[in-house]
């Protein structure tokens, strides 16, 4: 095995290995263009132009059909994996996501019932489309919903992977993901106050709703098995900066069966599964390590997370995957910031190995610079035997 490879499998099994390993998690296009000597396509001017966008309102359908954005998509993930073998790291988070389709120049709706607002980033690249709202409103909607491309998902994450795995597989380890995780896709085709009351008066159209993402992910896992792909992340935002969304009693009751069984099919597959949620998972922590997740990502220090008390909890169930600060950190501070914010992480969290250092999420801000000082500060303070005291 490849010693990037060793060194993540090693971490992830709650081992010490040579080297603190660090992940890519950066989806931006700019910046991953940026590393690849590559110009991306300059959509937002194109977007922005009124003659262009009465054009794309009149062939959005005809896009759709085309395949054109699942193509687009395709070339993005391998171009992203690219960018991480390029940059050094010893693992990846890959998102392969083909679910949008353009209802105009201005809007797009998702696989899952979703509508966003088309969004660029200040260098006019496409970025994430931003969240507006649900389409499904009953049990009436689910059940008439066309879920053909949903069954078509995996087929399409497979050809992809097996793509990225057979070029960049022995010198990366590639930790697949997608987008939702079960809350994440139900509520937000729902709408929040909707999934409220469907939680009280609805619960079993929300179990059986939980239970067909729940096959789903599944699904996905076997087919990134089926592509020789070594981890996955599983990504789903269950709680804000102040706390969990709902009640983690709530949590528990809904997903637990699910996650059990998210984890217990990865395993079986001979993968490794890490958990991703934003905002503040102290709450959640014991529960996740309980569902059978090797990892937990983003614990993010902007919404009060302290990596040593994270490695206090759950650190002998969990490795601990992130925390480095994408608001400052790795957009406009010095590079002695950056080193020292990596030497306080890897002396929160490395000792006795467990611990994965990587962003805690991507954005359009972040410095290519921060992160090769970022790379360049793990390798002064990242090998094992950890010298703490001196940190």
């Amino acid at each position: 095995m490849d010693s990037k490879l060793k060194r993540v499998v090693d971490a992830l099994e709650l081992r010490v290995p040579d080297r603190v390993p660090v992940m890519d998690v950066m989806e931006e296009y700019s910046n991953i263009y940026a590393i690849l000597g590559k110009k991306p396509l300059p959509l937002g001017a194109l977007f922005s132009n009124p003659y262009a966008r009465k054009i794309i309102d009149r062939v959005a359908n005809l896009v759709n059909r085309s395949g054109l954005m699942n193509r687009e998509m395709d070339r993005f993930s391998y171009d992203r994996t690219a960018a991480s073998v390029k940059m050094g790291y010893d693992a990846t988070w890959v998102m392969h996501v083909p679910i949008w389709k353009f209802s105009d120049s201005r809007t797009a709706t998702d696989i899952y019932g979703r509508y966003y607002e088309v969004v660029f980033d200040k260098k006019g690249n496409l970025s994430t489309p931003m969240y507006k709202g649900g389409l499904i409103k009953s049990p009436d909607d689910w059940k008439a919903w066309d879920k053909s491309d949903l069954f078509k998902f995996p087929e399409r994450t497979n050809k992809a992977f097996k793509r990225i795995q057979k070029d960049f597989g022995d010198k990366i380890f590639v930790f697949a993901g997608f987008l939702f995780g079960l809350f994440e896709n139900s509520w937000q085709p729902l709408g929040f106050e909707r999934f409220a009351v469907a939680i009280r008066a609805e619960k079993q159209f929300l179990k059986r709703v939980i239970k067909f993402y729940e096959d789903h992910f599944c699904m996905m896992l076997e087919a990134w098995a089926d592509a020789d792909v070594p981890g996955a992340i599983y990504t789903d935002d269950q709680a804000f900066r102040s706390g969990t969304m709902i009640s983690p009693k709530i949590h528990k009751e809904l997903y637990t069966e699910s996650f059990q069984r998210i984890t217990e099919t990865a395993h079986k597959l001979g993968m490794k599964i890490v958990v991703h949620s934003c905002g503040n998972v102290y709450p959640l922590l014991e529960w996740f390590a309980e569902c059978g997740f090797d990892g937990v990502h983003a614990l993010e220090p902007t919404a009060g997370i302290e990596l040593g008390k994270v490695k206090e909890m759950v650190g002998d169930r969990l490795c601990i995957v992130g925390n480095i600060d994408i608001t400052h950190i790795l957009v406009d501070a010095s590079r002695d910031e950056v080193f020292e914010a990596v030497k306080q992480s890897i002396k929160a969290a490395g000792e006795g190995g467990g611990y994965i250092l990587a962003p805690t999420n991507s954005h359009e801000d972040m410095s290519i610079d921060r992160l090769r000082w970022m790379l360049e500060a793990v390798e002064e303070y990242g090998y094992y035997p950890l010298k703490i005291q001196s940190l």
